[in-house]
């Protein structure tokens, strides 16, 4: 077996260890069992835990943009596009064939008890998913879909939150009726911005 794929082995069995216990739970001897390695083998490709860790978290936000940034979901739609991308990312990791939860948000909340590397590799995922959300928040600004005045970085704050929410009711509290609850959050947040375009649309037109 060339060393490419023993290591694309052990990053998928980790991956998936990752989903199901939390980073935290990561060891040489855990993921080594599950890849029918020894601990050396695995060692061998990742010489220190953080460095396994951190590619971990590098193949989550790879198959999290494969799974939730498609042609169907990426920027140039406005709000539509923000919408999509917001019932895609809902419940990602189950689309993804991940055996539970989301490794990058599970990685957030373990944030204090991650050393150091691993801890700042957690929080550049999260900056990415805020990115994200900011990215295609302007777009709908851009196509007019939400005000000019849109306060960018707390609706995003919002979207997020959602999110982390589902994960913590999904996951850790195994609420059965998260997505349900989730997806309504989001419905409620378009609908009260589509309200105010709409406000601020009958304003405008009564001033002329």
């Amino acid at each position: 077996m060339s060393g490419q794929v023993t290591r694309t082995r052990i990053l998928r069995v980790a991956l998936d260890l990752a989903s199901a216990e939390g980073l935290c739970r990561i060891t040489f001897g855990s993921v080594a069992g599950r890849a029918s390695l020894s601990k050396s083998g695995v060692v061998a490709h990742f010489p220190h835990l953080g460095d396994l860790k951190r590619s971990i978290l590098d193949v989550a936000l790879d198959l999290w943009s494969r799974t939730c940034l498609g042609a169907d979901t990426g920027v140039g739609g406005g709000l539509p596009s923000l919408i999509r991308y917001l019932n895609v990312w809902i419940g990602w990791t189950r689309r993804a064939g991940l055996p539970g939860s989301c490794p990058i948000a599970q990685a957030i909340v373990e944030l204090s008890f991650l050393p150091g590397s691993v801890r700042e590799a957690a929080a550049a995922a999260e900056s990415v998913w805020r990115q994200t959300l900011i990215m295609l928040i302007r777009d709908a600004i851009d196509k007019r879909h939400l005000l000019q005045d849109t306060d960018v970085a707390q609706l995003a704050w919002d979207l997020l939150g959602i999110y982390l929410s589902h994960h913590v009711s999904s996951h850790s509290l195994r609420d059965p009726d998260a997505d349900r609850k989730a997806h309504l959050s989001v419905t409620r947040i378009i609908a009260s911005i589509e309200a105010i375009n709409e406000g601020a649309a009958h304003q405008r037109q009564g001033g002329q």
